[in-house]
């Protein structure tokens, strides 16, 4: 939960300079405009590396490698690595924490509109 919160916390206070300098003011919609940018933004990284670490992509992948490299030799094309085996971060720090920036933001959203 510390390792979190922190992260979460820090992230706040970027959004909050980004309203800053944009705006010259902080407002409520400021911050559900700029929110939105950070917390979809961080969601797509996250989805992102949860696609491509899944193998989703692998035998996309090695059957286009094969077909558009039939002048290398066979060696070249087996020293390559999948794009499940690139991903070795944690993507599930990066999507929780876009979601918890989604969901300050639609509770932002929901206060606005009340």
């Amino acid at each position: 939960m510390k390792k979190q919160a922190l992260p979460f916390l820090i992230l706040q206070l970027v959004i909050l300079i980004t309203i800053w300098f944009y705006y010259k003011e902080i407002t409520l919609l400021g911050y559900i405009n700029v929110s939105f940018i950070y917390g979809a933004f961080l969601l797509f990284i996250g989805l992102a590396s949860y696609v491509l670490s899944s193998g989703f992509f692998d035998l996309f992948y090695s059957s286009s490698r094969k077909l558009m490299s039939f002048k290398k030799r066979g060696s070249d094309m087996e020293q390559m690595r999948n794009p499940s085996e690139i991903i070795s971060y944690n993507f599930t720090f990066i999507l929780l924490l876009g979601l918890e920036i989604i969901i300050c933001m639609v509770i932002a959203l929901i206060v606005y509109y009340q």
